[in-house]
């Protein structure tokens, strides 16, 4: 009995890599720009993503912020006539940005279980309310109307296949409200809808000029700059006092 048990073992774990097989990895990724410089002038960029897929198949390309838990408040109504806040909601496991571009080929329900839908199985909603789903779902769509997260956020390019190999170029348009932080460059490759390949590289973003030097008091020397924005805030004050008067002084 023993002995037929340890060959069912053997067999089990023999089967395993083959029926959770990981995904082959793709070439290593190139991102243009290497690094995202968040300076006074930073509105927004766009990130180049380029690599090489498997002949024959399709690209989802992604950029994803580090994930983090975001807290926000239920609104509902109360006594059915006010809307108010009510229950506090964390949603955890989510990241501060969330981007996805397709090449043409894919399907849009492909598209959909690889983009923000997708992240509904991942986001987990800590709350007393038992319509978690529902709460992820308004939370996806907040995210979506922010411009954090977004579907079809640029254009995937395949050129002609050589050597086995599809070479690919995305430009994903990247927001202009983006926190300093390393953000994950992804590469799918998919074929019938199920991903062959993967690449992934990493890009960092950093204040650097002004918003470096604010970011540095306000973290750093947290009294100077309380102190320093006191000051600022009683001088803007007294200007626009001066403006108002001299405004007023000399209407007739």
């Amino acid at each position: 009995m023993r002995r037929l048990l340890l060959c069912a073992l053997g067999l089990l774990l023999a089967a395993a890599p083959c029926g959770a097989a990981a995904a082959d990895t793709l070439p290593p990724l190139a991102a243009t720009p290497p690094a995202i410089a968040i300076n006074s002038l930073y509105n927004g960029m766009d990130l180049t993503v380029a690599g090489k897929i498997p002949a024959g198949s399709q690209v989802v390309v992604r950029l994803a912020g580090e994930p983090t838990t975001f807290h926000m408040k239920e609104k509902g109504k109360v006594f059915g006539i006010l809307w108010m806040n009510r229950e506090k909601v964390a949603f955890s496991d989510a990241p501060k940005v969330f981007l996805e571009a397709a090449s043409e080929g894919v399907a849009p329900e492909t598209a959909a279980r690889y983009g923000v839908p997708g992240l509904a199985e991942r986001i987990k909603a800590e709350t007393p309310d038992p319509d978690k789903a529902a709460l992820v779902a308004e939370f996806l769509k907040y995210q979506q109307a922010e411009k954090l997260y977004r579907d079809s956020a640029g254009v995937v390019t395949l050129a002609p296949e050589a050597d086995g190999q599809t070479p690919f170029s995305a430009v994903l348009h990247v927001p202009s409200r983006l926190s300093p932080g390393t953000y994950s460059v992804e590469a799918l490759a998919l074929k019938d809808g199920a991903v062959v390949a993967r690449g992934q590289t990493a890009i960092a973003a950093s204040f650097v000029g002004a918003p470096a030097f604010l970011a540095d008091m306000a973290f750093g020397h947290a009294t100077l700059y309380g102190v320093l924005a006191s000051i600022i805030a009683i001088l803007g004050g007294l200007v626009i006092s001066r403006i108002f008067q001299g405004s007023k002084s000399g209407a007739h």
